[in-house]
């Protein structure tokens, strides 16, 4: 279970001081734990508040405003119990404290065997000229590594392409320009295996041009 660390609150002019404001605490503790999917996830998370009704102030949420399954209150505890995980259900999860607004989070994988990249459902990413450009290829094990960009046919990237890579997050590309326009996959290493994800459609829009559907 992870060290909870305590912020102490002064305010001024009055110099109220309020003790011991704790991070809500997560176990199983650690930035990410990993399901395989159809597995069962438990998230519990407590504070080292003892006053009556302190469970009822812990509240979970999941981070882009996700739909939460699964939660209830257990033996002091908020608590999150999905029975079989699915795809969707892979993200970070944020244990809030209402009274103080502290918060804990932590990143669930939901392991595929089939897949090493989670399946999207839209393919083609919009981007305005200047913006930067995010492929949402998230990898479902955190074990891949050389998390890398390529393109479709395996030609060469832009030139003026510069991208930076994050498992929860896929790929971002800086400053879009029209230049970029076309298909790329994520790749990555798994242990021994090349793994690759879906293709992915890159638009770039100039100025004020709107999107056609």
């Amino acid at each position: 279970h992870g060290q909870s660390s305590c912020v102490h609150h002064f305010e001024t002019p009055s110099l109220s001081f309020v003790p011991g404001w704790c991070k809500p605490i997560i176990s199983p503790s650690g930035p990410h734990v990993v399901v395989p999917k159809r597995g069962r996830l438990e998230l519990y998370c407590h504070d080292n508040a003892t006053t009556s009704g302190a469970t009822s102030r812990l509240r979970w949420q999941r981070e882009n405003a996700r739909r939460l399954e699964g939660e209830a209150e257990e033996g002091g505890a908020a608590v999150v119990k999905v029975p079989a995980v699915l795809a969707y259900h892979m993200g970070r999860y944020v244990c809030i404290n209402n009274s103080t607004l502290e918060s804990t989070s932590i990143y669930v994988y939901v392991k595929d065997p089939v897949s090493a990249f989670q399946r999207t459902m839209v393919n083609v990413i919009l981007v305005r000229a200047g913006e930067n450009c995010t492929i949402p290829c998230l990898v479902t094990n955190p074990d891949v590594t050389l998390l890398a960009l390529q393109t479709c046919d395996g030609g060469p990237l832009p030139s003026a392409m510069s991208y930076w890579t994050h498992h929860e997050q896929g790929v971002i590309i800086a400053n879009a320009s029209k230049e970029f326009e076309g298909c790329y996959v994520c790749v990555g290493q798994l242990g021994a295996d090349k793994v690759t994800s879906s293709q992915y459609t890159v638009d770039v829009l100039l100025g004020k041009q709107c999107p056609s559907f």
